[in-house]
């Protein structure tokens, strides 16, 4: 399991043509092409490029949701962020993907709020991603 780290990550529109965004607002089924590797690489929100699914793309995003502390409460530290991530993303996987985790050769990274995001803009969205090592993702991998 890898994170990724970001700020802000508001829900927002289907991806339906390749463009860059500075503000790249992420919602469920939506893919996205990152400057950098996504495996071992903190990737910011705001670098990435939205693109339609069918088009070559580093990441698709498979659910978004909030973290439960409520505005006001102080950041549990990056370690608990990112663990509530993980284990929430794991659990939403089958639901999205139509099989088990350990039975994909996708992996999970996690678009989640660090300390900055939290505190300032009182971000508690956390996102999952899906992605391949060393390569590129082509069509959705969303299975009604």
């Amino acid at each position: 399991m890898l994170g990724l780290v970001a700020g802000a990550c508001d829900r927002g529109g289907t991806v339906k043509q390749a463009g860059a965004s500075s503000v790249f607002r992420l919602q469920t089924g939506e893919c996205f092409h990152s400057p950098a590797p996504t495996a071992g690489k903190t990737v910011r929100v705001k670098d990435v490029t939205p693109l339609p699914c069918g088009d070559a793309h580093d990441g698709e995003v498979f659910a978004v949701f909030s973290h439960p502390a409520a505005r006001g409460v102080a950041y549990p530290g990056d370690e608990s962020v990112a663990d509530f991530a993980a284990a929430e993303c794991l659990q939403r996987f089958p639901a999205y993907t139509g099989g088990a985790y350990d039975d994909s050769d996708l992996e999970v990274a996690t678009v989640r709020p660090d300390h900055d995001s939290w505190t300032g803009t009182g971000d508690r969205e956390v996102a999952c991603v899906l992605y391949k090592k060393d390569t590129t993702l082509t069509g959705s991998r969303h299975k009604a």
